[in-house]
Protein backbone atom coordinates (compact mmCIF):
# COMPACT_ATOMS: atom_id res chain seq x y z
CA UNK A 1 0.00 0.00 0.00
CA UNK A 2 1.28 3.65 -0.83
CA UNK A 3 0.51 6.75 0.42
CA UNK A 4 0.17 10.06 -0.98
CA UNK A 5 3.79 11.64 0.68
CA UNK A 6 2.99 14.24 3.82
CA UNK A 7 2.19 17.90 2.93
CA UNK A 8 5.16 20.08 3.67
CA UNK A 9 7.38 17.51 3.67
CA UNK A 10 10.81 18.21 2.85
CA UNK A 11 11.48 16.57 -0.80
CA UNK A 12 14.53 14.52 -1.31
CA UNK A 13 16.14 12.61 -3.52
CA UNK A 14 18.09 9.65 -1.47
CA UNK A 15 19.11 6.98 -3.94
CA UNK A 16 19.02 9.22 -6.91
CA UNK A 17 21.28 10.21 -9.21
CA UNK A 18 21.58 13.11 -11.40
CA UNK A 19 23.60 14.28 -14.46
CA UNK A 20 24.16 17.98 -14.77
CA UNK A 21 24.71 19.24 -17.98
CA UNK A 22 27.03 23.34 -18.01
CA UNK A 23 27.28 22.56 -14.08
CA UNK A 24 30.31 24.23 -13.54
CA UNK A 25 28.99 27.66 -12.77
CA UNK A 26 25.83 29.78 -13.11
CA UNK A 27 22.62 27.73 -13.21
CA UNK A 28 23.96 24.38 -13.48
CA UNK A 29 25.86 24.81 -10.52
CA UNK A 30 22.62 26.04 -8.37
CA UNK A 31 20.93 22.70 -10.01
CA UNK A 32 23.83 20.65 -8.70
CA UNK A 33 24.37 22.01 -5.33
CA UNK A 34 20.54 21.93 -5.30
CA UNK A 35 19.91 17.86 -5.50
CA UNK A 36 23.40 17.11 -3.85
CA UNK A 37 21.74 19.19 -0.91
CA UNK A 38 18.73 16.94 -1.07
CA UNK A 39 20.54 13.33 -1.23
CA UNK A 40 20.95 13.21 -5.10
CA UNK A 41 25.04 11.79 -6.25
CA UNK A 42 25.93 14.62 -8.88
CA UNK A 43 27.74 13.98 -11.98
CA UNK A 44 28.83 17.70 -12.31
CA UNK A 45 29.49 18.14 -16.44
CA UNK A 46 31.38 21.35 -17.92
CA UNK A 47 33.85 21.66 -20.20
CA UNK A 48 35.61 24.52 -18.56
CA UNK A 49 38.34 26.70 -20.01
CA UNK A 50 37.48 30.38 -21.93
CA UNK A 51 34.96 31.48 -24.29
CA UNK A 52 36.65 34.01 -26.64
CA UNK A 53 33.32 35.25 -28.53
CA UNK A 54 31.47 35.93 -25.16
CA UNK A 55 34.85 36.96 -23.46
CA UNK A 56 34.10 34.52 -20.13
CA UNK A 57 35.54 31.83 -18.24
CA UNK A 58 33.44 28.87 -18.56
CA UNK A 59 32.43 27.34 -15.63
CA UNK A 60 34.77 24.71 -13.33
CA UNK A 61 33.00 21.16 -12.74
CA UNK A 62 36.03 20.50 -10.13
CA UNK A 63 35.09 23.47 -8.63
CA UNK A 64 31.34 22.59 -8.16
CA UNK A 65 31.67 18.95 -7.53
CA UNK A 66 34.54 19.48 -4.97
CA UNK A 67 32.13 22.11 -3.44
CA UNK A 68 29.12 19.23 -2.77
CA UNK A 69 31.60 17.06 -1.69
CA UNK A 70 32.95 18.99 1.15
CA UNK A 71 29.38 20.00 2.21
CA UNK A 72 29.21 15.99 2.67
CA UNK A 73 27.45 14.92 -0.87
CA UNK A 74 28.65 13.29 -3.44
CA UNK A 75 29.51 14.35 -6.84
CA UNK A 76 32.28 13.77 -9.47
CA UNK A 77 33.07 16.33 -12.47
CA UNK A 78 33.17 15.60 -16.05
CA UNK A 79 34.58 18.03 -18.37
CA UNK A 80 33.96 15.85 -21.30
CA UNK A 81 32.12 17.86 -24.32
CA UNK A 82 28.82 16.80 -24.84
CA UNK A 83 28.42 18.35 -28.78
CA UNK A 84 29.63 14.46 -30.19
CA UNK A 85 28.24 10.68 -30.00
CA UNK A 86 31.17 9.33 -27.79
CA UNK A 87 31.19 12.58 -25.48
CA UNK A 88 27.36 12.63 -24.49
CA UNK A 89 27.64 8.78 -23.84
CA UNK A 90 30.60 9.29 -21.97
CA UNK A 91 28.77 11.83 -19.69
CA UNK A 92 25.98 8.87 -19.18
CA UNK A 93 28.25 6.04 -18.44
CA UNK A 94 30.15 8.66 -15.65
CA UNK A 95 27.08 8.44 -13.84
CA UNK A 96 26.52 4.70 -14.19
CA UNK A 97 30.00 3.78 -13.94
CA UNK A 98 30.63 6.38 -10.39
CA UNK A 99 27.25 5.48 -9.18
CA UNK A 100 26.07 2.53 -10.16
CA UNK A 101 22.85 3.79 -12.37
CA UNK A 102 21.26 7.07 -13.66
CA UNK A 103 17.72 8.32 -12.62
CA UNK A 104 17.88 12.48 -13.41
CA UNK A 105 19.11 14.38 -16.80
CA UNK A 106 19.21 18.09 -16.65
CA UNK A 107 20.33 19.72 -19.90
CA UNK A 108 21.46 22.75 -18.82
CA UNK A 109 24.38 23.22 -21.30
CA UNK A 110 23.64 26.41 -23.38
CA UNK A 111 25.77 29.14 -25.25
CA UNK A 112 23.80 32.40 -26.35
CA UNK A 113 25.72 34.04 -29.50
CA UNK A 114 23.75 37.37 -30.06
CA UNK A 115 23.98 38.61 -33.79
CA UNK A 116 21.37 40.27 -36.25
CA UNK A 117 19.64 37.31 -38.86
CA UNK A 118 21.97 39.68 -41.73
CA UNK A 119 25.48 38.84 -39.22
CA UNK A 120 24.61 35.38 -38.82
CA UNK A 121 27.28 32.77 -40.19
CA UNK A 122 27.26 29.00 -40.41
CA UNK A 123 29.91 28.50 -38.23
CA UNK A 124 28.34 30.75 -35.29
CA UNK A 125 24.87 29.03 -36.15
CA UNK A 126 26.32 25.34 -35.78
CA UNK A 127 27.68 26.60 -32.87
CA UNK A 128 24.67 27.56 -30.90
CA UNK A 129 22.82 24.49 -32.13
CA UNK A 130 25.32 21.78 -31.38
CA UNK A 131 25.90 22.90 -27.65
CA UNK A 132 22.07 23.65 -27.23
CA UNK A 133 19.79 21.12 -28.79
CA UNK A 134 22.27 18.45 -30.05
CA UNK A 135 23.94 18.34 -26.94
CA UNK A 136 20.93 18.10 -25.32
CA UNK A 137 19.84 15.51 -27.97
CA UNK A 138 22.70 13.26 -27.64
CA UNK A 139 22.86 13.31 -23.57
CA UNK A 140 18.90 12.38 -23.44
CA UNK A 141 19.40 9.44 -25.94
CA UNK A 142 22.40 8.16 -24.38
CA UNK A 143 20.63 8.08 -20.76
CA UNK A 144 17.38 6.97 -22.26
CA UNK A 145 18.00 3.41 -22.73
CA UNK A 146 19.23 3.40 -18.50
CA UNK A 147 15.78 5.25 -18.00
CA UNK A 148 13.65 2.91 -19.96
CA UNK A 149 15.11 -0.38 -18.85
CA UNK A 150 14.79 0.68 -14.90
CA UNK A 151 11.28 1.88 -15.61
CA UNK A 152 12.00 4.95 -14.21
CA UNK A 153 13.44 8.64 -15.12
CA UNK A 154 13.23 12.70 -14.86
CA UNK A 155 14.06 14.29 -17.95
CA UNK A 156 14.69 18.14 -17.74
CA UNK A 157 15.27 20.35 -21.09
CA UNK A 158 15.97 24.25 -20.47
CA UNK A 159 13.77 26.22 -23.15
CA UNK A 160 13.45 30.07 -23.16
CA UNK A 161 10.93 32.93 -23.60
CA UNK A 162 13.02 33.50 -26.39
CA UNK A 163 12.22 30.53 -28.24
CA UNK A 164 9.09 30.64 -27.57
CA UNK A 165 8.09 34.28 -27.99
CA UNK A 166 11.24 35.28 -29.58
CA UNK A 167 13.98 38.35 -29.10
CA UNK A 168 15.88 40.35 -32.01
CA UNK A 169 19.17 39.46 -32.14
CA UNK A 170 18.95 35.82 -31.23
CA UNK A 171 17.48 33.88 -34.08
CA UNK A 172 20.19 30.81 -33.13
CA UNK A 173 19.49 30.39 -29.89
CA UNK A 174 15.69 31.23 -30.02
CA UNK A 175 15.50 28.40 -32.93
CA UNK A 176 17.36 25.86 -30.67
CA UNK A 177 15.33 26.79 -27.44
CA UNK A 178 12.06 26.38 -29.91
CA UNK A 179 12.85 22.96 -30.63
CA UNK A 180 13.91 21.98 -27.02
CA UNK A 181 10.04 22.61 -26.75
CA UNK A 182 8.48 20.26 -29.21
CA UNK A 183 11.64 17.49 -28.48
CA UNK A 184 9.93 18.26 -24.90
CA UNK A 185 7.10 17.17 -25.77
CA UNK A 186 7.81 13.87 -27.67
CA UNK A 187 9.83 12.86 -25.48
CA UNK A 188 6.63 12.98 -22.75
CA UNK A 189 4.48 11.02 -25.23
CA UNK A 190 7.27 8.31 -25.91
CA UNK A 191 8.86 8.15 -22.30
CA UNK A 192 5.39 7.98 -20.19
CA UNK A 193 4.86 4.63 -20.70
CA UNK A 194 8.15 3.85 -19.12
CA UNK A 195 7.80 5.93 -16.12
CA UNK A 196 10.21 8.47 -17.62
CA UNK A 197 8.77 12.27 -17.50
CA UNK A 198 9.73 14.79 -19.46
CA UNK A 199 9.36 18.70 -18.77
CA UNK A 200 11.05 21.93 -19.82
CA UNK A 201 11.99 25.30 -17.81
CA UNK A 202 11.92 28.87 -19.23
CA UNK A 203 14.35 30.15 -16.89
CA UNK A 204 15.09 34.19 -16.76
CA UNK A 205 17.98 34.52 -14.51
CA UNK A 206 21.05 36.94 -13.78
CA UNK A 207 23.93 34.65 -14.95
CA UNK A 208 26.71 35.47 -16.81
CA UNK A 209 25.35 34.14 -20.21
CA UNK A 210 21.99 36.53 -19.78
CA UNK A 211 24.23 39.54 -19.09
CA UNK A 212 25.65 38.79 -22.91
CA UNK A 213 22.43 39.62 -24.28
CA UNK A 214 21.71 42.50 -26.22
CA UNK A 215 18.33 42.79 -24.86
CA UNK A 216 19.40 43.74 -21.62
CA UNK A 217 20.08 46.69 -19.75
CA UNK A 218 23.36 48.75 -19.96
CA UNK A 219 23.79 47.59 -16.34
CA UNK A 220 23.58 44.01 -16.74
CA UNK A 221 26.29 43.87 -19.45
CA UNK A 222 28.89 45.85 -17.18
CA UNK A 223 27.94 43.10 -14.19
CA UNK A 224 26.40 46.13 -11.55
CA UNK A 225 22.90 45.23 -12.50
CA UNK A 226 19.92 46.92 -11.50
CA UNK A 227 16.74 46.55 -9.24
CA UNK A 228 15.28 43.97 -11.89
CA UNK A 229 18.71 41.80 -11.43
CA UNK A 230 18.52 42.01 -7.98
CA UNK A 231 15.13 39.92 -8.63
CA UNK A 232 16.09 37.49 -10.65
CA UNK A 233 18.23 35.09 -8.51
CA UNK A 234 19.38 31.71 -10.10
CA UNK A 235 18.18 29.88 -7.29
CA UNK A 236 14.58 30.10 -8.15
CA UNK A 237 15.22 28.53 -11.09
CA UNK A 238 16.40 25.62 -9.53
CA UNK A 239 13.83 25.53 -6.98
CA UNK A 240 11.50 24.67 -9.71
CA UNK A 241 13.52 22.50 -11.81
CA UNK A 242 14.24 20.33 -9.01
CA UNK A 243 10.44 19.85 -8.31
CA UNK A 244 10.25 19.06 -11.92
CA UNK A 245 13.02 16.11 -11.41
CA UNK A 246 11.56 14.51 -8.32
CA UNK A 247 9.75 11.59 -8.19
CA UNK A 248 6.58 12.64 -6.74
CA UNK A 249 6.28 15.51 -9.60
CA UNK A 250 3.44 14.11 -11.70
CA UNK A 251 4.02 16.50 -14.60
CA UNK A 252 5.03 15.30 -17.98
CA UNK A 253 5.15 17.06 -21.43
CA UNK A 254 5.09 20.68 -19.55
CA UNK A 255 6.93 23.54 -19.70
CA UNK A 256 7.36 26.45 -17.00
CA UNK A 257 8.09 29.68 -16.89
CA UNK A 258 10.20 30.85 -13.65
CA UNK A 259 11.68 34.67 -12.47
CA UNK A 260 11.87 36.18 -9.66
CA UNK A 261 10.19 33.80 -7.62
CA UNK A 262 7.02 33.33 -9.86
CA UNK A 263 6.23 29.83 -11.51
CA UNK A 264 4.04 29.72 -14.63
CA UNK A 265 3.03 27.20 -17.17
CA UNK A 266 3.87 28.37 -21.00
CA UNK A 267 1.36 26.63 -23.38
CA UNK A 268 0.69 26.32 -26.97
CA UNK A 269 -3.18 27.65 -27.86
CA UNK A 270 -5.10 26.94 -30.69
CA UNK A 271 -8.34 29.24 -31.92
CA UNK A 272 -11.77 27.81 -32.54
CA UNK A 273 -10.60 29.46 -36.28
CA UNK A 274 -12.94 29.53 -39.27
CA UNK A 275 -14.01 26.57 -41.63
CA UNK A 276 -15.44 26.56 -45.11
CA UNK A 277 -15.41 23.31 -46.96
CA UNK A 278 -14.78 25.48 -49.90
CA UNK A 279 -12.00 27.73 -48.43
CA UNK A 280 -10.28 30.17 -50.81
CA UNK A 281 -7.52 32.97 -50.36
CA UNK A 282 -10.61 35.83 -50.23
CA UNK A 283 -12.14 33.78 -47.23
CA UNK A 284 -8.97 33.46 -45.57
CA UNK A 285 -8.31 37.85 -46.09
CA UNK A 286 -12.05 38.27 -45.14
CA UNK A 287 -12.12 35.80 -41.64
CA UNK A 288 -8.81 37.02 -40.41
CA UNK A 289 -10.36 38.83 -37.33
CA UNK A 290 -11.94 35.35 -36.25
CA UNK A 291 -9.32 33.12 -37.54
CA UNK A 292 -6.90 35.44 -34.94
CA UNK A 293 -9.54 35.51 -32.56
CA UNK A 294 -8.31 34.45 -28.78
CA UNK A 295 -11.94 33.34 -27.17
CA UNK A 296 -12.64 29.66 -26.72
CA UNK A 297 -8.94 28.67 -27.23
CA UNK A 298 -7.91 24.56 -27.00
CA UNK A 299 -4.81 23.72 -25.46
CA UNK A 300 -4.16 20.32 -27.05
CA UNK A 301 -2.08 17.60 -25.09
CA UNK A 302 -1.22 15.63 -28.78
CA UNK A 303 -1.15 16.84 -32.38
CA UNK A 304 -3.65 14.30 -33.60
CA UNK A 305 -6.04 15.56 -30.85
CA UNK A 306 -5.70 18.96 -33.30
CA UNK A 307 -7.35 16.43 -36.13
CA UNK A 308 -9.35 14.73 -33.66
CA UNK A 309 -11.23 17.72 -33.02
CA UNK A 310 -12.04 19.26 -35.83
CA UNK A 311 -13.31 15.51 -37.10
CA UNK A 312 -15.78 16.18 -34.84
CA UNK A 313 -16.25 20.20 -34.94
CA UNK A 314 -17.30 18.97 -39.35
CA UNK A 315 -19.32 15.94 -38.07
CA UNK A 316 -16.61 12.74 -39.64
Amino acid sequence: MTTDPEPFAPMRFDGRVALVTGAGGGLGRMHALLLAGRGAAVVVNDVGGYDAIAERALGDADRVADEIVAAGGRAVACTTSITSTDGAAQTVQTAVKSFGRIDIVVNNAGILRSRDFHEMTDDLWDEVMNVNLRGAYLVTRAAWPHLRDQGYGRVLFTTSNSGLLGVPGSSAYAASKAALWGLTRVLALEGAAAGIHTNAIAPIAFTEMSRQSRAVPATWRTGTGDAWSDRLDPRHIASAAAWLVHHDCPLNGQVLSVAAGRVARFFMGLTPGFVDGDLSVEMVRDHADEILLEDGYDVLDKAFEEGRRLRRRLGI
